[in-house]
């Protein structure tokens, strides 16, 4: 098939969740024989040298310097019925060249990726439509109003909430199919749109990111992007509420909070914690998965599937989460991870598995024969196989239209 896929950011350098997630997307689609032609927002950086792995993951990309954020455009959205993400994403530019490539091409499918950039499809395509839904954004949005204790900001998360799953609804329906991370997703979307949904498992190399052994028995890891909420409150209940525990049980135990772009004002909020330590943005992630012990995912807000529990699971080493943490992958309690959501049990899980070498290794043998089977690129490529088979695909002449 001819593709088109109209993207919040390019998959390489895979730097955030979605990115990997669209970097696997696009590998398994050339794997399948596609022409993928790609259109995205991108830094100034990006547009200037992009990277050379794209050659690979697509026949033609056209890049688009990303929107600015501003407080200003941001407060103004509060007055408006979009959400602030769809104002600031939808923009003429991007529009011209989703049209300027239909007019183009003969395009069988169009992927969209996920509501925000939704609106710069333009308006009478005919084109089918597949959504790819990274998560449910409004769910995530309402988990942040339930947790927020400043007024103010709860009632702006609660009105952007209402937007967003609006947003979400109009952006199903006019898609043929949605492609989910997970049943779970699906369940949730579900009440949104009667669209037709699709699992398409968020997957990792299985072949780059291969078993490391056992680390160095004291480091545990928490990988995720530290400029996003939902981590930064993870990593406020792993220091704050559950290595106070975990110290008693393993007393030379460290903490190590892996991902871009820690804020000076939330590092100095761990000053007082001497065994927790950040890496900041880094290259590549595999030698510090491959030098702890514990990989833990203490997410208490959050939808879609952790990428960050496949990329462990795949180096073999052993998982502690909580249970949204863990939502929407098959890996069973006890088998081939632990799942709790109390301070304490949570510490106590940590350092059963820090103490317990075998039942680590164990572990951590079995996460990674479930990822081979179940969310590797090989598996991906099944289930894309079964959407695009299911689609009412009939070639469009140049310009989107059937007529």
């Amino acid at each position: 098939m001819k593709i088109l896929a109209v993207l919040l950011s390019p998959p390489v350098p895979a730097t955030a969740g979605h990115r990997v997630r669209n970097r696997s997307l696009l590998r398994a689609l050339a794997l399948e024989g596609h022409e993928v032609t790609v259109v995205a927002f991108a830094s100034p950086q990006e547009i200037d040298e992009p990277s050379r792995e794209f050659r690979g993951l697509c026949h033609e990309y056209h890049l688009l310097p990303a929107p600015e954020g501003s407080s200003l455009r941001r407060l103004l959205a509060v007055l408006g019925p979009k959400p602030y993400g769809a104002v600031r994403l939808t923009v003429p530019a991007m529009r011209k060249l989703v049209g300027e490539q239909l007019a183009k091409t003969a395009f069988d499918v169009i992927l969209c990726d996920d509501c925000y950039v939704a609106g710069n499809i333009p308006e009478g395509n005919r084109v089918p439509v597949v959504l790819n839904k990274h998560d449910i954004t409004c769910r995530i949005v309402r988990q942040f109003a339930s947790a927020e204790r400043n007024p103010l900001k709860k009632l702006y998360a609660m009105l952007e909430a209402k937007k967003i799953e609006r947003l979400e609804a109009a952006a199903c329906n006019m898609a043929e199919a949605v492609a989910v991370c997970s049943s779970c997703d699906g369940d949730v979307l579900r009440e949104i749109s009667p669209v037709r949904q699709f699992v398409v498992p968020n997957v990792v190399d299985v072949e780059k990111y291969a078993p490391a052994g056992g680390g160095d028995g004291r480091t545990v890891l928490f990988v995720g992007a530290m400029d996003w909420l939902p981590n930064q409150d993870g990593a406020d209940f792993l220091v704050f509420d559950v290595l106070p525990r975990l110290r008693q049980l393993v007393p030379n135990v460290r903490v190590v909070l892996a991902g871009r772009n820690p804020s000076p004002a939330f590092i100095s909020r761990f000053a007082s914690f001497p065994d927790v330590s950040f890496t900041g943005t880094v290259a590549e992630l595999r030698p510090i998965i491959a030098r702890s012990a514990v990989c833990v995912v203490p997410l208490r807000i959050g939808s879609g599937t952790r990428l960050k529990i496949l990329e462990a699971a795949a180096m073999a080493k052993p998982v502690v989460s909580t249970t949204l943490g863990a939502e929407g992958l098959d890996l069973r309690h006890g088998q081939e991870i632990l799942l709790e959501d109390k301070p304490r049990a949570f510490a106590e899980a940590v350092a059963l598995l820090l103490t317990d070498h075998a039942r680590a290794s164990a572990m951590g043998a079995a996460a990674r024969l479930a990822v081979e089977q179940q969310y590797s690129i090989p598996a991906l490529r099944r289930q894309l196989r079964g959407l695009l088979d299911g689609l009412n695909v009939h070639r469009a002449p140049a310009g989107g239209s059937n007529a």
